[in-house]
């Protein structure tokens, strides 16, 4: 999947787990507005041809349904490549901009409070469209527009938190688990130590009053 590609190439993530895109419907608008330019180019074209002869008219046009194209592409993408992404590092609002250019924010996942969504006007009812709206601590808001299942993807959020806050959890509890572990190792070793040293110590004592006994009887 291109977004996807072009995303994970972008943040630098090891692993995306979601991508929200935004709804189909957001493209009509783009491919009606330049059919209807393009549409019109056509039909003025015709009327010049019939009335000035000029062999570059018809490369001029070319040249103008070439640069509509492009335009056309790079407004397309630029709607295309916008998601809200959920990875390792937390959740990212990218936004690609202009060609090359593109913007990311991003927020860890145990910021995230509620999240709702809601639309606005006719149209949004009609393509079944949402805006969801992801609000943090301290009010903090990340909204993002035009999704196609807004409670489902709300779900998929959650259950990625979820999941998250029991990882870190987990490996709370094991680094605790294992700091009470090296205490405990270090306490049986100063108790081993203490215990070897004592018997090193009785074990020199008896050598010496052995050594002083047998010394005394000679003499």
């Amino acid at each position: 999947m291109i977004r996807r590609s072009v995303i994970k190439k972008n943040i630098n993530t090891s692993q995306i787990h979601h991508v929200i895109g935004h709804n189909g419907s957001v493209f009509f608008k783009i491919f009606f507005k330049y059919l209807i330019i393009l549409l019109s180019s056509l039909l003025i074209f015709l009327l010049l041809k019939n009335y000035i002869q000029w062999e570059y008219l018809p490369w001029i046009f070319v040249w103008i349904g070439l640069i509509l194209f492009t335009k056309f592409c790079i407004d397309f993408f630029n709607i295309y490549l916008d998601a809200l992404v959920m990875t390792d590092a937390g959740v990212v609002l990218y936004l690609w901009e202009w060609l090359l250019e593109y913007r990311t924010e991003t927020f860890d996942r145990d910021r995230i409070e509620t999240i709702s969504h809601n639309q606005d006007g006719i149209w949004d009812k009609m393509f079944l469209r949402w805006d969801i709206t992801i609000r943090l601590e301290h009010g903090i808001e990340f909204p993002f527009e035009n999704i196609t299942k807004p409670k489902k993807q709300a779900s998929k959020i959650l259950q990625l938190k979820d999941r998250f806050l029991l990882n870190k959890d987990y490996q709370e509890d094991t680094v605790s688990d294992n700091k009470k572990f090296d205490v405990l190792v270090e306490a049986l070793w100063e108790v081993v130590k203490d215990y070897i040293d004592k018997w090193e110590r009785n074990k020199n004592d008896d050598f010496y009053e052995d050594y002083d006994y047998g010394w005394e009887e000679e003499y």
